[in-house]
């Protein structure tokens, strides 16, 4: 059994034969492929772990979802059958994405430090 592993630790069985830009989980629901999808936020990318029969077979850090679609399932006798096989598309983030994310840490942390001197300042006035 093949298994993407989140950061947060949220798993999901995939079929085999996934790569970064086709990984198919099966819904069992409609509601299934909202949770699914939402599953897969940027912070949930940082650090992603794939497995088969329990042994890691790939580990990544700093992907990016590049979208997903989903399609209803057929049963044997060609009508749907209520579940749903979602594709998530992944790919490696690029330099300028990176460089973009280190900007932007240091641009709260920078903020965050401002206002507490902001803050220290207005007490020292009392």
């Amino acid at each position: 059994m093949d298994k993407i592993i989140l950061a947060n630790k949220t798993e999901f069985e995939i079929a085999d034969g996934a790569s970064l830009g086709n990984i198919q989980i099966k819904a069992e629901n409609f509601d299934a492929v909202k949770t699914i999808t939402d599953a897969f936020s940027a912070d949930n990318l940082q650090e992603v772990t794939f497995t088969h029969n329990d042994a890691v077979s790939g580990e990544y850090t700093d992907l990016k979802s590049d979208g997903f679609t989903y399609v209803p399932n057929m049963g044997e006798d060609g009508t749907e059958d209520g579940t749903y096989t979602v594709t998530i598309r992944l790919r490696t983030k690029t330099e300028m994405e990176k460089a973009i994310d280190e900007l932007k840490a240091g641009h709260e942390a920078n903020a965050e430090a401002i206002e507490e001197l902001a803050s220290i300042a207005a007490e020292s006035e009392v």
